[in-house]
């Protein structure tokens, strides 16, 4: 994840492999401890880091839903409960 704000604010940061390191050091830090971090989670911690606000667990639905496939309210509170165990997020 970014280190700081300011970092996106200015022109030459690429957000985009900030988010994809990011990403790879949360495979490691899981690999690690013996724990999964599904395709499904890995998505859902890729949407809350692609934008620095906070964003509500119906919001991450939305945007993981599809026109053929709805994604479970359960389904993504069992992956934020997962990612906030591992100190990957925190709850606002």
């Amino acid at each position: 994840m970014c280190r700081h704000t300011a970092d996106i604010s200015n022109p030459a940061h690429n957000h985009t492999a900030c988010i994809t390191s990011a990403l790879s050091s949360a495979e490691r830090l899981c690999q690690s401890r013996g724990v999964r971090l599904t395709p499904l989670r890995r998505r859902v911690l890729e949407k809350i880091w692609q934008n620095h606000e906070a964003i509500k667990a119906y919001e991450l639905i939305h945007q993981l839903s599809s026109a053929d496939h709805t994604v479970k309210p359960p389904t993504v509170y069992r992956a934020l409960d997962f990612l906030l165990a591992q100190g990957l997020i925190h709850r606002i």
